[in-house]
């Protein structure tokens, strides 16, 4: 009896919409407090809070078959470029299901350091692929261009416009496949899009099986890409060729594009953060995993994704889709970040937020160019924003007496080394992190 009532719950839970056309979030929708011990006040996890909003703003009318269709296309990109790179061949046709092999495909010029750990990579992204026909996708993978696709995206990191592209400006066009560096800068400017887009798909599918299997892919691919960081930290000061300038002034300049081209949010970083708002490690500033200051990855919504991998095309074509993405999610167009739905929570007392329809949120403005990367010591985007005391301690939290870490920003947090205390009991976390709570 029980089994049975479990299960008739399950096929609830996993039929149960949380919008209907034109109507916006629904009563039983994802922001619901469903125990007894809410509302929560949840007024400080400002990032998760917009990320949220965003999904709830991106979903509109999508279903959840219509966002593993949007699956298959990045997937197919992704894991075409891993698979043709480390083993010099493409997918099996129950993958592609008749897909063309991408444009500019062949083997990468790889170390034999690197290349074992890419063909993991590339085995982890064909598993991807197959999560995506195996939850039901029967898309091909969709038309693939490498050669342009690369060219175009890290010319436009380069601020290139109009005819200018990197073989006029540097003499020579960009060639992913060349050796470590470009292989790596290249797989890792794709890889952070599955890793974010994936974490932000979570918000949108209504099925927890899909859901659970997603955050299964936001976690595969945020291991992937710490492993490619770190290969490139290794590599930071090398130079790569034709830019003449070092693996960590390129990867800047990816970071930068990517993040001014998904909108508002602050969610990309560099090899090295000395932001004291977030994760920045005193001294050498070392990245591997981007985060906001509660070491918490970042989330995109497929619009957002759409937007970066076409370079803003408002039809989703272009780069390294020419022929623009299969399934009903193909277009950038409503890519916004941010509602109202939480803005009020939990101070009216109810245990539900509202949240705007998709036609009352409206639009949110353009973005903006890429932000100009210059110098060597500090390659992050920069930021608005005061910084507290100006140091990589203290990550921008204010330093006041203990109090609620759910109800003011009281937190205190150093980084690498305990903080100085007059008051002995105060505990000391491993790695010598000191918290106040």
């Amino acid at each position: 009896m029980f089994v049975g009532a479990l299960v008739a719950l399950l096929a609830v839970t996993a039929t149960a919409q949380p919008f209907l056309p034109g109507t916006g979030f629904l009563p039983l929708g994802n922001l619901r407090t469903t125990d007894s011990g809410g509302p929560y006040n949840i007024s400080l996890l400002t990032v998760q809070a917009n990320e949220i909003k965003g999904a709830l703003a991106a979903k509109k009318n999508f279903t959840d078959k219509d966002i593993i269709h949007f699956l298959t296309n990045v997937e197919c990109l992704e894991g075409l470029f891993d698979t043709w790179g480390t083993f010099g061949y493409g997918f099996n046709n129950n993958l592609t299901l008749g897909g063309p092999t991408p444009i500019g495909a062949r083997k990468a010029n790889l170390s034999d350091e690197v290349l074992p750990f890419m063909q993991e990579v590339a085995l982890n992204e064909q598993g991807h692929a197959l999560f995506t026909r195996q939850a039901g996708s029967d898309l091909p993978c969709p038309a693939i261009d490498f050669t342009g696709g690369f060219n175009k995206y890290f010319g436009a990191a380069y601020n290139l416009t109009g005819n200018e592209t990197i073989e006029s400006k540097f003499g020579a066009p960009f060639d992913p496949f060349a050796n470590d560096e470009n292989y790596l800068l290249s797989v890792l400017s794709l890889e952070e899009l599955g890793a974010t887009g994936n974490k932000g798909l979570t918000g949108l599918l209504t099925n927890p099986v899909l859901a659970n299997a997603v955050a299964g892919l936001a976690t595969s691919a945020t291991g992937q890409a710490t492993v490619q960081r770190m290969l490139l930290w290794q590599r930071r000061n090398n130079t790569v060729y034709p830019f003449n300038e070092t693996v960590q002034q390129v990867f800047a300049r990816i970071s930068a594009l990517r993040d001014s081209l998904d909108g508002p949010p602050v969610d990309d970083q560099g090899l090295v953060n000395t932001d004291s708002r977030t994760i920045a490690v005193p001294q050498y500033y070392v990245n591997m995993i981007p985060t906001d200051v509660r070491g918490l990855t970042f989330s995109r919504t497929p619009q957002q994704i759409i937007n970066i991998v076409t370079l803003g095309s408002l039809d989703g074509k272009g780069v390294f889709f020419p022929n623009g993405l299969g399934g009903a999610i193909n277009k950038p167009t409503g890519y916004n970040e941010t509602a109202s739905g939480l803005d009020s929570f939990p101070a009216s007392g109810a245990k539900v937020a509202t949240q705007l329809s998709t036609e009352q949120i409206g639009t949110i403005p353009g973005p903006k160019p890429p932000a100009n990367v210059t110098g060597e010591l500090d390659l992050t985007q920069s930021l608005t924003g005061g910084k507290d005391n100006e140091t990589a301690a203290t990550r921008g939290y204010v330093t006041e007496s203990p109090g609620s870490p759910y109800f003011s920003n009281a937190s205190q947090v150093a980084v690498a080394y305990p903080l100085k205390s007059s008051d002995a009991s105060t505990p000391v976390a491993a790695g010598g992190r000191r918290l106040f709570f």
